[in-house]
This record gives structure tokens, C-alpha cells and sequence, in this order.
């Protein structure tokens, strides 16, 4: 089995790999991409507003010189609209935690369908989360996406609630986890 490699990149450095992370995000949802949210351009519309965020961070794992996934994320904004979308009514601990800059959300981990199964995901999530200072981690996942859910459960990830965080896009499990 080849050696992994993991890498930081910085929000600079993963704009300029943009067309690289949408080839891998188009191979990675192939038979769920549907021309609105899940699309090419509506990641890459996603991503280079993320990759302007203070504190973004992009972690990517590298097997035998080929891109096999990646994870990224950045704090929410105090302010922000992270929660706009949210089916009930939001904990006061996590409206305080969010206001205080404590709150880092995981917008993407996905690995490529030929290195699934390989332990790629969890070892990219822990490296990401790994460093940061901040108090509690979101995530969101497709319920019907039972593989990840089931991961995420397996890492430590409750559920917080349902949200729909954009206009074309599904409604997602929000999932916190303590850092």
C-alpha cells in the first residue's frame, strides 16, 4: 500500500488549484451532481467565496502523486449567515458560541470513489480538526448519504438539527462536535 501524504493549504493556495478541486469534486459526486447546487459551478461558486474567509483551511491527501481527496473549512463569521436556513430554533450556547468566534465549520470532505474504504476521510478529518481553536465543529451531510452519516456518528458527531443553507440546495443534517 502506497504512503499517504497530507498537506495544509492556505485559502490562496487552494484558489489556485480551483479547476483541480472541481475535477475532484465532480468525480466524487458523479452520480449525484444535478446542475444547481450539486454542480461544477455552483462548487466553484462556493469555494472561492470560502477560500476569501479568515481562516480557511484546506487539507488534501496526496496518494502516489494524485489528488485522492481533501477536506476544508473556516470559522464562522460572528455575524455570518451559517445558520440562516436552520429548521428550529437554534441553542442559545451554539447562537453564543457562534457570536464569539468559536464555531469552525467542515464545508467539504470527499475522497474519490477509487480510494474509499481506505481510511482516507477519517485521517483528513482528523488532521483538519486537529489544530484548531476553536470550541465546537459543524458539519453538514445528505441523510441519504448513509456511509458518511454513519461515519460521522462513528467520529463523535450528534446532531444538532435539519438545514437548508441555500435556495438549490437540499436539506442537510447539521451535526456539532466539541473540539
Amino acid at each position: 500500500m502506497s504512503e499517504l501524504k497530507l498537506r495544509r493549504l492556505s485559502g490562496t493556495e487552494a484558489a489556485a488549484r480551483s479547476e483541480l478541486l472541481a475535477d475532484l469534486y465532480e468525480q466524487a459526486y458523479a452520480e449525484k451532481l444535478d446542475g444547481a447546487f450539486r454542480s461544477r459551478e455552483g462548487f466553484l461558486d462556493r469555494l472561492s467565496t470560502y477560500v476569501q474567509r479568515p481562516g480557511f483551511e484546506l487539507v488534501t491527501a496526496d496518494d502516489n502523486g494524485t489528488m485522492a481527496g481533501y477536506i476544508f473549512g473556516f470559522p464562522i463569521a460572528p455575524a455570518g449567515t451559517w445558520w440562516r436556513g436552520f429548521r428550529s430554533d437554534l441553542p442559545l450556547y451554539i447562537r453564543e458560541l457562534t457570536e464569539q468566534g468559536k464555531v469552525f465549520a467542515i464545508s467539504e470532505l470527499l475522497v474519490h470513489p477509487a480510494s474509499r474504504r481506505r481510511g482516507i476521510a477519517r485521517r483528513l478529518h482528523d488532521e483538519l480538526l486537529a489544530s484548531r481553536g476553536e470550541e465546537l465543529a459543524t458539519i453538514l451531510v445528505d441523510p441519504k448519504n448513509t456511509p458518511a452519516r454513519s461515519a460521522y456518528y462513528t467520529w463523535g458527531w450528534q446532531k444538532l438539527g435539519d438545514i437548508q443553507p441555500f435556495d438549490n440546495s437540499p436539506v442537510f443534517e447539521s451535526l456539532t462536535r466539541p473540539l
